[in-house]
């Protein structure tokens, strides 16, 4: 991936669980229906003057006209439905579809777009093998209705075959009872309410594995455009959104024999988000959104067609958060470039379908990436990898906020990392603003090192120290008494933590035997101390006092959730954050 510029300034926000959208303890969502049929029966000649295109009669000098298209009969449907497809032979031309709910009266004749050959799984893929073979259209959402009429360019209807589905309880069908909340699959982000896979209706008995990528790069924006007409496809209601997506679903894996439904994230036009493609949300997981593209891309898509007008104001709204968050957990710049995804072409990192393919999703909404992947840059959510119930995570933003780390890379913490003795001290550095030091203090640490100047300080100050052969070893972790005894000296409290070799953690290091019978001779004339807080920590310990003097200023740090120091483990990233972040508040830094 390519970044242009510095690192994201993202805007730090409370931590929150991604979590489905409030709902009743107890609700009921309809089961999808679906009928099949295979062709329509053609009407008499004498009917197809009712076809959207009729013959003309051709001048003497001209070429000779196409023939008009065939038209079927009125046709009563075996069940009440809401979408409809069609599956033509590879030589039909364009098809349309009216349709009626009570025999009498008509809508305007729909065009049935079909499917652009981006549309779909990867080529080669499990998926894509498997997929429905014929040529298909778009799912055509027509609400309610009971009788169609069908009309087919260079075919013949009784070729066409026809896909029914009823999304939205039409035909008294039955309903799926829901007795406990829907979890759903997505996980932490941040603040983000997702309508779950339960909640708006997936019937999972139709969708097959799912598979993720290890890296996610890019972002690939979509209308759904399940109608030409935008009053058709823009105009369905709050209540039928969710139809309109368990119709889509129906659509991807019956009809067309995808694995699951093609986005991995869906919006209405209320700006409502469902989840798509099951597998979670903050994973990689490939979608059938973009063929030749899904992988190493997410897909997020709109309800609707904008090809003539633009999204509503809510739907541009979190199709931007949507676009932040995914950004965030995947390590993506929304405004950088990347390589990695499809032909290996540089492109941006949120596009449109139409940056990808030769089709023109997803409409007007393509005028608005500039100020999408501007917006989703500066709202970000910070470090995704440092879980949102982390006792850690309020130390890392801290941290962040005050300038002291920017984490391993894009916007990624890395808390289970552990850091080496050279990086500690570029973050203690960083920590209590220190000045650096140019030069080298070190025979192993050359000056024109990245943490060079930092260890200099740190060694003048006698923070840390190298070992008896002179070097300092810096790419030796570091472990959670050495860090101890570096955070204890910052608070310079005892001659017993400034001497404590931090470049040992052999604990068979003892203090003299004159020390010891002081100790004894002092300990008999004073009251019993109260007991060490960490068991695991003898007083023999090479860094006892650098830890009990953290312990006296309240910095504490149980390794286990058994009160336990574990000072010869490496320390990592997340809990040096909470250490530091504490002896920052003992400084009054914070």
């Amino acid at each position: 991936m390519l970044r242009i510029g510095a690192r994201l300034a993202l805007v730090a926000v409370l931590a929150a669980v991604l979590v489905p959208l409030d709902q009743p303890e107890s609700w009921t969502t309809p089961v999808t229906l679906s009928e099949t049929l295979d062709g329509l029966p053609v009407a008499d000649a004498g009917r197809a003057g009712d076809a959207v295109h009729t013959a003309g009669a051709p001048d003497a000098d001209d070429a000779a006209q196409p023939a008009a298209p065939a038209i079927s009969t009125l046709v009563e449907a075996p069940i009440a439905f809401s979408v409809v497809g069609f599956t033509a032979p590879a030589h039909a031309g364009e098809l349309a579809v009216r349709t009626s709910m009570d025999g009498e009266n008509w809508t305007d004749w729909e065009p049935a777009a079909y499917l652009d050959v981006e549309d779909g799984p990867d080529p080669g893929s499990e998926e894509s093998r498997s997929s429905a073979a014929g040529r298909h259209t778009e799912p055509v959402w027509v609400g309610e209705a009971r009788h169609l009429q069908l009309q087919v360019a260079d075919a013949s209807p009784e070729d066409v075959e026809v896909t029914l589905i009823d999304s939205m309880h039409l035909n008294d069908g039955p309903v799926e009872r829901h007795t406990e909340p829907a979890v759903g699959s997505p996980a932490d982000a941040e603040d983000l309410q997702i309508i779950s896979r339960a909640q708006w209706g997936a019937d999972e008995s139709l969708s097959r594995s799912t598979r993720a990528a290890s890296e996610v790069h890019m972002g690939i924006v979509h209308h759904t455009a399940h109608s030409s007409s935008a009053s058709v496809a823009n105009g369905y209601s709050r209540d039928e959104a969710p139809g309109v997506v368990r119709a889509m679903y129906r659509y991807h894996t019956e009809t067309l024999g995808w694995a699951d439904i093609g986005y991995n994230v869906i919006i209405d036009r209320y700006g409502r988000i469902y989840e798509g493609r099951k597998g979670g949300f903050t994973e990689g997981i490939i979608g059938a959104h973009a063929a030749g593209n899904n992988t190493g891309s997410f897909g997020v898509s709109v309800i609707g067609n904008f090809i003539d007008q633009q999204a509503p104001a809510a739907a541009i709204e979190s199709l931007t958060e949507v676009i932040a968050i995914k950004s965030a957990i995947h390590g993506i710049d929304p405004e950088g470039f990347t390589d990695q995804v499809g032909d290996g072409t540089w492109r941006p990192t949120i596009v449109g379908h139409r940056d990808v393919g030769q089709t023109s999703c997803p409409g007007r909404i393509q005028d608005l990436l500039p100020q999408i992947r501007e917006d989703a840059r500066e709202t970000a959510v910070r470090f995704p990898d440092v879980d949102a119930t982390s006792p850690h995570r309020g130390s890392v933003l801290a941290l962040a906020d005050a300038g002291v780390t920017e984490g391993c890379e894009l916007n990624l913490y890395c808390p289970s990392e552990t850091l080496t003795r050279a990086q500690a001290a570029s973050f203690m550095l960083r920590s209590f603003e220190l000045d650096p030091i140019p030069g080298t203090h070190f025979p192993d640490v050359p000056a024109e090192g990245v943490h060079a100047a930092a260890i200099n300080k740190l060694a003048e100050l006698e923070w840390l120290k190298g070992y008896p052969d002179g070097t300092f070893r810096p790419y030796q972790q570091l472990t959670r008494g050495q860090l101890a005894t570096l955070l204890a000296r910052s608070l310079d409290t005892s001659d017993e933590v400034a001497d404590a070799d931090s470049g040992s953690d052999d604990d068979s290091n003892t203090r003299s035997l004159a020390d010891l019978i002081a100790e004894m001779d002092a300990a008999l004339e004073e009251p019993d101390p109260e007991p060490d807080p960490y068991p695991d920590v003898p007083s023999t310990s090479t860094h006892y006092d650098g830890i009990m003097a953290l312990a006296a200023e309240g910095v504490r740090g149980d390794c286990d959730g058994q009160g336990n120091f574990c000072p010869n483990d490496p320390v990592k990233r997340d809990s040096t954050a909470t250490f530091v972040y504490e002896v920052r508040k003992v400084h009054g830094l914070d």
